[in-house]
């Protein structure tokens, strides 16, 4: 049976055409493994003639090893499928981000013409689906490989208006904002005042603490000529329509799953529902930007990952409408953690103040806190994640000197904490010394804040 023959049965709509676009074929090859699986995998997303596919990758959505394949490649997949050839299938999720693609079929130049939709519908049909407890359909966007160098990305990134911004969000993200900004076309970022409110914050505080947040981003040198600043509030009718719809496509269960939801909820007395689809909001924000590329610490990753899969399952029902963003985890230190504790996050809700380095912190808040500085009793220091304080510091300096980890190791030989804490606190103090004082500057302009908020 051909692959055209199937979709008649099945009454599926399609078309068997003898011209098309080669950028919007869709090619098919078996892998072989412990099980045998067929992938469907866009023709731009190929590599060279010498390697097609990327093995390793297939390795890990196989959970497998080795996988082989004819780089050859098969005709009337379909119909392969359907005859219980296969025990799994990968999707490239690529093909959702065309009108329709074209699938190879026997006969001189001959393709089937099919949407996207129907594709993963016919699947479905032939018991291939994602949704089971179980799937036997893997979809993966093999376009990330290819397109991940590529400047013309739609970058977005939310923070916090939490006013009294740390070392953490510092290193882990504002600098790689900077960075992105040169990187990439369009750049969005937003004060995630939204958010704000799962932790019911005073009104006049949470005003204050967004001028407090846009003077420190100003004064820690972000370029608002080639990036957008905005409140998220200020379009905040449009977050929640589609943070809604999105609400409706959002399994329960995938909400409690979150690890940052069983955290938090730990921590407050009264759980609001906004604390659990709290990561549904985040889905919004993204896509409502039409967003491919969002930078993210590791602690937010399992929020993007849902996000994908809430993307997916809206352009599978509705049809393709948003690309599925693509996560990007900052190449310099993403977590920069507590000063008493290096096993968790640096934190301003942390009670103990002295775990925290503030931007705006004096030179003698600086010194007494690095002083303070949790150490462990090994006095060779070395990048060791079993002692995560020592780590930690080390971190920090490597980051702000810009130097190599083994550089780093080889300077503070036989010196032990002391010095280093010494040479890290001249660092800090050096180099949040210009954030400090044009941040003083800009609390004498209050209009300036006005204009780029109403912007």
């Amino acid at each position: 049976m051909t692959d055209a023959a199937l979709l008649r049965e099945k009454n599926c709509s399609h078309n068997v055409v003898y011209e098309f676009e080669r950028s919007k074929l869709v090619r098919t090859f078996i892998l072989e493994s412990n099980q045998r699986a067929l992938i469907f995998v866009c023709e731009d997303n190929l590599g060279t003639e010498e390697v097609l596919l990327d093995v390793s990758v297939l390795e890990k959505l196989l959970e497998s090893s080795p996988v082989t394949y004819n780089p050859g490649g098969v005709t009337d997949a379909l119909s392969l499928i359907a005859k219980g050839n296969v025990q799994s299938v990968i999707l490239d999720e690529s093909v959702f981000d065309q009108d329709v693609v074209y699938l190879q079929t026997v006969g001189r130049n001959a393709a089937i013409e099919i949407r996207p939709d129907d594709l993963r519908k016919i699947l479905a049909d032939l018991g291939f689906d994602s949704e089971s407890e179980k799937p036997k359909l893997i979809t993966y966007d093999f376009g990330y490989a290819a397109s991940d160098d590529s400047s013309k990305h739609r970058v977005i990134s939310g923070i916090q208006p939490s006013g009294d911004m740390t070392l953490g969000n510092y290193l882990g993200a504002i600098i790689n904002w900077q960075k992105q900004i040169e990187k990439y076309d369009e750049n969005f970022f937003f004060l995630a005042d939204l958010h704000s409110l799962t932790v019911l914050p005073d009104p006049a505080d949470l005003r204050n603490r967004i001028r407090q947040t846009v003077m420190t981003l100003i004064a820690c040198g972000l370029d608002l000529e080639k990036a957008a600043l905005f409140r998220q509030s200020d379009l905040g009718g449009y977050h929640a329509e589609l943070a809604w719809i999105f609400s409706c496509l959002t399994p329960e269960g995938r909400l409690e799953q979150m690890t940052q939801f069983k955290d938090k909820a730990q921590k407050q007395q009264m759980v609001g529902a906004g604390l659990k689809t709290y990561p549904i909001l985040m889905a919004a924000d993204i896509s409502l930007y039409q967003a491919t590329l969002v930078p993210v610490g590791e602690d937010q990753r399992q929020h993007l990952e849902l996000c994908r899969e809430i993307v997916r399952r809206f352009n599978n029902r509705y049809g393709y409408t948003m690309p599925v963003p693509q996560p990007k985890v900052p190449e310099v230190l993403a977590r920069v953690m507590s000063l008493t504790d290096g096993t968790k996050k640096m934190s301003k809700s942390d009670e103990n103040k002295d775990s925290c380095i503030y931007l705006l912190d004096s030179p003698d808040e600086i010194n007494r806190k690095i002083k303070r500085a949790k150490t462990d009793n090994n006095p060779t220091l070395s990048f060791d994640e079993n002692r995560p304080e020592v780590f930690n510091l080390l971190s920090i300096y490597q980051v702000l000197s810009g130097k190599e980890k083994e550089t780093v190791e080889r300077h503070f030989e036989g010196k032990g904490a002391a010095a280093l804490k010494k040479e890290l606190t001249e660092l800090l103090v050096e180099d949040l010394k210009p954030i400090r004082e044009k941040y003083n500057e800009l609390t004498t302009h209050p209009g300036l804040v006005d204009s780029v908020l109403q912007k």
